[in-house]
């Protein structure tokens, strides 16, 4: 399992840093959008548009308009996810904004996002830390990524930081335990690599909710 999100996850990456050479390659880009967490477990998206706009601010920040302003009200007020093609998931920071506190107001535009039936977190560039403004980093030097968890039953979206890992695996002591007694706890890949392993087990958790117990 922990391969497979490391593989959706790079996926997402890669195809997202590449959405304005699709947009501007394909003869036709539809997007699909959806209104309800049911709708995307289920994929059964409310609507689609056709050659929309596409904009990748970043890799990790993507605006999508239409000629239509209708349309685009709904796109930024209505729709809650988005997927180009049939692979590449985005979820509208506005959404999470509107309906969780916390760390949403990090967010922009539409973000890449994973989910499955019980777990949901959005992924964005990495917030530099306090060290790496000090000593500064080259201009082409990677960061790395942050990883949100959305807490559907605190209605809370969360940056994955150390302290925040270790609530998150409170519900798992091994992993909380082990976790804690890494000497680089603190190191983007060590917080990447338990989060992972938190997201595995929350996974196959037989007593773990489901998003749709969570959710209007």
């Amino acid at each position: 399992m922990k391969n497979l999100i490391r593989n959706i996850m790079l996926f997402m990456v890669l195809a997202t840093a590449s959405l304005q050479a699709m947009a501007f390659s394909l003869p036709h880009d539809t997007v699909y959008f959806y209104n309800t967490w049911e709708q995307l477990l289920i994929d059964s998206p409310a609507t689609m548009y056709v050659d929309p706009w596409i904009d990748p601010i970043t890799p990790y920040e993507v605006i999508i308009e239409t000629p239509n302003e209708k349309y685009n009200d709904d796109i930024w007020n209505k729709h809650i996810a988005a997927v180009l093609g049939d692979s590449i998931w985005l979820i509208n920071s506005e959404y999470l904004q509107r309906e969780f506190k916390g760390d949403a107001k990090n967010l922009n535009a539409y973000v890449p996002f994973y989910f499955n039936d019980k777990v949901a977190f959005a992924v964005t560039d990495a917030i530099p830390s306090v060290k790496e403004l000090l000593l500064g980093l080259p201009e082409d030097a990677p960061i790395g990524v942050e990883y949100y968890y959305i807490d559907f039953r605190n209605r809370k979206v969360l940056r994955v930081t150390p302290e925040v890992l270790s609530r998150l695996l409170e519900d798992y002591h091994d992993l909380q335990m082990r976790y804690e007694g890494m000497k680089d706890y603190k190191k983007r890949p060590i917080i990447e690599d338990y989060f992972f392993q938190f997201v595995d087990r929350a996974t196959e958790d037989l007593m773990r909710p489901f998003i749709l117990d969570l959710t209007d």
